[in-house]
């Protein structure tokens, strides 16, 4: 029989020599040299290749946006992959803030914001009220609620928005609003907005930037610049789509084609994206013929890949 083999003891086991370690430090060494080189580059690059712009917004611009005392913002100008992954990070949020809602209302309008309160007043869902309860069911029918309960809005949003804005209402804001927390009020759990701001003054273009409000304080946001082109503006910001069911009521093939929504009504809402520069495109040679719902916002292909399919009543 042959005796057993002993296993050398761990304390006995061999380490690495000296010549060994230089070797690996060596090796080391070399990597995180050429790590520094590589990244000294794209450093170098990145402040080569990004162009930042000082943009005159205007300072009641500025504040109504930011809340800064100041007419001028650098920006960076697109094509911009980091901003357009803070883009996407507010496209994220958008639909999380759908998914608490209560209904979704998207409005046109051409000049600032200032509407943007925590509650709505709701009469009739008052204890006690004997008022009608309103038919919230359409973003016009939402305008002329939101008018009767907050007088200046009427001047900010002043036209009536059935299916696509105006071309001379580029900006849009969209009202996350909760249920009825309290007696006789509405919660407005956030509140979007998108603004095109045309920009003459030490840059010629477009500044874009969108904003994510809650009781209004600014939470999130992103910006970024479009330098002027010969392309198409970039509109309409969204397109809204009806219940099937309305067609019912026949009003036209205009108004009629966007009544295709087989469950609920809907909102897409077109984000500004830093990776496209809209204006620098070939204009669109797509006209609208008043048959599909495509034609309205056909001008639209290609200027972004940040499109947002908004639920009108999120949890029905």
């Amino acid at each position: 029989m042959n005796p057993p083999v002993r296993q050398p003891h761990p304390a006995f086991q061999r380490a690495w020599t000296f010549v060994e370690l230089l070797v690996a430090i060596s090796l080391s060494a070399i990597f995180l040299g050429a790590a520094s080189l590589v990244m000294s580059s794209i450093n170098a690059n990145s402040k080569r290749l990004v162009q930042v712009v000082d943009a005159n917004v205007g300072s009641g611009t500025m504040y109504n946006f930011y809340r800064q005392y100041t007419s001028n913002i650098r920006v960076s100008a697109a094509p911009n992959y980091g901003k357009a992954a803070q883009a996407q990070l507010i496209r994220d949020m958008m639909l999380d803030d759908a998914d608490a809602a209560s209904a979704v209302f998207a409005l046109p309008r051409a000049l600032n914001n200032t509407i943007r309160p925590e509650f709505l007043r709701y009469e009739p869902g008052e204890t006690g009220s004997t008022s009608p309860r309103l038919q919230l069911d359409t973003p016009e029918a939402f305008r002329q609620f939101l008018a009767t309960v907050e007088p200046t809005s009427a001047a900010i949003y002043d036209t009536a928005i059935r299916n696509v804005p105006a071309a001379n209402r580029p900006n849009t804001t969209i009202y996350y609003l909760g249920p009825e927390s309290n007696s006789g009020f509405i919660r407005v759990n956030a509140v979007y907005e998108i603004d095109l701001v045309p920009i003459t003054s030490k840059a010629t273009g477009t500044y874009a930037s969108v904003r994510r409000y809650k009781n209004n304080t600014l939470t999130h946001y992103y910006d970024v610049f479009f330098e002027s082109g010969s392309g198409d503006p970039f509109a309409p910001g969204f397109v809204h789509f009806e219940r099937e069911a309305r067609k019912a009521v026949v009003e036209g093939a205009a108004i009629d084609r966007f009544k295709v929504a087989k469950w609920g009504p809907f909102t897409l809402v077109f984000l500004p994206d830093p990776a496209v520069n809209p204006y620098a495109l070939p204009a669109s040679t797509a006209t609208d013929g008043g048959v599909i719902p495509r034609d309205a916002y056909a001008k639209m292909e290609g200027k972004t890949s940040f499109l947002v399919a908004l639920p009108m009543f999120p949890n029905l």
